[in-house]
């Protein structure tokens, strides 16, 4: 169970940060018409992956994984809510900062999960969690192109991907907080 549930919580970080990844000048543009800020946004979410990924690198080992996934989860999902709750320069860029900054490192928490779930044998763990992190890309823009489209905004598929996001923040805090309460003592 655990395996399916780290699996599944994985790829919700791929539908969760790709709406904003994909979209992210075209909801700019549409929100800061004729500046020339959007396009800056962009390599300000690949200039945020640096950091993170060096952090990340450097946490560590012992820190327990389903925290730190929790965390950076919840750290995307306000990346996420800020390109709908405040559509400026400032939003935009710091909603770029937070999306990016634990993007790979989402990426290391999960591979080292899958490395204490299974061990040694942790490569099919670590193939089938990519595969559904790779779903999860590929569901994203196909849910909110049309959605978009439809409504004239990318309001309502932000807030599902953020949604997204904040739900598997929730599960990894609920597995991560389970896991530190004490064992039941067996009665004898």
């Amino acid at each position: 169970f655990r395996r399916v549930l780290f699996r599944s919580l994985y790829g919700l970080a791929g539908f969760g940060y790709i709406i904003t990844a994909t979209f992210l000048p075209v909801i700019a543009r549409q929100a800061l018409p004729g500046s020339p800020w959007p396009d800056f946004f962009w390599p300000l979410f690949g200039l945020a992956i640096v950091p993170g990924a060096l952090i990340g690198a450097r946490s560590p080992a012992h820190w327990d994984n389903r925290l730190l996934l929790a965390i950076a989860y919840a750290l995307q999902a306000f990346g996420v809510v800020l390109s709908v709750g405040w559509p400026t320069i400032w939003g935009f860029g710091l909603g770029s900062l937070l999306l990016g900054m634990p993007f790979t490192a989402i990426t290391l928490f999960a591979m080292r999960e899958a490395r204490r779930l299974r061990g040694n044998a942790a490569a099919g763990l670590i193939g089938y969690a990519t595969a559904s992190y790779g779903v999860g890309q590929i569901l994203g823009p196909l849910f909110a192109a049309p959605l978009a489209q439809r409504t004239g905004s990318f309001a309502v598929p932000l807030l599902v991907a953020a949604a997204a996001l904040t739900f598997g923040t929730l599960l990894f805090a609920t597995v991560w907080w389970r896991s530190r309460a004490p064992k039941a003592v067996e009665a004898t």
